[in-house]
């Protein structure tokens, strides 16, 4: 019965037809729909009702979909510590947000490459909400997310204090400043992250309960575009503290802390899905990257 009926019933359900679950598995609609029959007649009775809109998940089959997923992720992660212990290690995804970019995911896979041999990276870069989503999805095996929230499909492996700070050229006005509130922002020249991303929600909902409205010169989906800025001396940007490590490092820019609590307690988010059996070469990598990520930010 496993992995064809169960996986052919698990693939439509994730993909909400038979026909994208074909395409997903490289087979036939009719091939996917006769080994969800033949799953049927095991679990004897009807798991899909079906109807010109679609497939939709009886009771008996949401309830074979909840095992479907646990088992079909179990034996996904089984097979990849069986290529292990063959020496074909296989692929790790890591979804991550733009900001830790440059902050420790590649350093540590470059150096786990140096312990195991064969070892794949695929970074995929998104804002943090997709993070999440690409774990469901699974389409990621490990995320990297910004003041994720907690759901109970996810687990939090690690968290770690990850401050917004006010990024300006060095010789800014601004740059001598200890610390500003968003009230005395609302008269610079600002570029901010785009409203898909969290810093922007987030310094868009400290200002709605200060009675302060953030208006940007520029508004951008790229971090690197956010350190141009600043880096050009016209204004300032907003970005979480490793962000801007690579702009410190060249003295080009000073990082300025926020006055305000919710904006200097944000977060940077280790997390995976509390479902899948992450395989052994998964976990390790897990754990080098957490050890990374907690390592204090070199300005």
């Amino acid at each position: 019965m496993f992995p064809g009926p169960l996986r052919a019933f698990h693939e439509s359900v994730q993909a909400g037809s038979i026909r994208k679950a074909a395409e997903r598995l490289g087979q036939a609609p009719s091939s996917v729909s006769r080994q969800i029959i033949i799953l049927e007649r095991l679990m004897g009775t009807a798991l899909f009702s079906r109807s010109s809109d679609g497939i939709t998940l009886t009771h008996a089959g949401l309830l074979v979909a909840e095992y479907a997923q646990s088992a079909v992720m179990d034996f996904d992660s089984l097979r990849l510590d069986l290529n292990d212990l063959k020496g074909n290690r296989g692929l790790i995804r890591v979804a991550m947000v733009e900001s830790i970019i440059s902050g420790g995911p590649v350093t540590a896979a470059s150096k786990f490459q140096e312990a195991f041999a064969g070892v794949s990276f695929e970074f995929q870069v998104m804002p943090a909400t997709e993070v999440v989503e690409a774990l469901i999805a699974k389409t990621a095996d490990v995320g990297i997310s910004f003041c994720t929230e907690r759901r109970a499909e996810i687990v939090h492996e690690a968290t770690i204090i990850e401050p917004l700070m006010l990024v300006v050229h060095k010789d800014h006005p601004l740059a001598a400043a200890q610390s500003l509130s968003l009230t005395a922002l609302a008269s610079v020249d600002l570029a901010l992250p785009d409203r898909k991303f969290g810093v922007r929600r987030l310094l868009d909902q400290v200002g709605q309960k200060l009675g302060v409205t953030l208006s940007p010169a520029m508004t951008t989906n790229s971090f690197e575009a956010l350190r141009s800025y600043a880096r050009s001396g016209r204004g300032a940007t907003i970005l979480p503290s490793r962000a801007v490590g690579a702009g410190v490092a060249a003295a080009t820019l000073t990082t300025i802390p926020l006055d305000h609590p919710e904006l200097r307690e944000t977060t940077l988010d280790l997390i995976r899905l509390k479902a899948w059996r992450l395989p052994r070469i998964v976990r390790l990598y897990l754990e080098a990257l957490r050890t990374n990520l907690e390592r204090p930010v070199q300005s």
